[in-house]
């Protein structure tokens, strides 16, 4: 493999390594909010009484899945997007 490849194929890893870097701290981000999210729901279901309370723990249940149904298709993204960069570098490598 000549010098250049070798640099092409270290920064595309080393872009894939960064990229999945941000993704954890994304996916950590998410779930902070939708934790919050959530005690919010809660705590104003809380504050309506007890008559609505239940209404307001399903709507949070239900944006709850939402919401994960939503990040899982992000990082599905991000995965597509990683792959594809390692693929593209791992070509040009082997072209020589």
């Amino acid at each position: 493999m000549s010098e250049e490849m070798d640099n092409v194929l270290r920064r595309s890893l080393d872009e894939v390594d960064r990229t999945r870097k941000r993704q954890w701290a994304y996916l950590a981000l998410c779930f902070i909010c939708l934790l919050l999210f959530v005690s919010s729901i809660l705590q104003t279901a809380h504050n309506i009484g007890d008559q609505r309370l239940g209404a307001a723990v399903l709507l949070g249940a239900i944006l709850s899945v939402l919401t994960n149904v939503l990040v899982g298709l992000g990082l599905s993204l991000f995965i597509n997007r990683m792959t594809a960069r390692i693929l593209k570098a791992v070509e040009l490598s082997s072209k020589r």
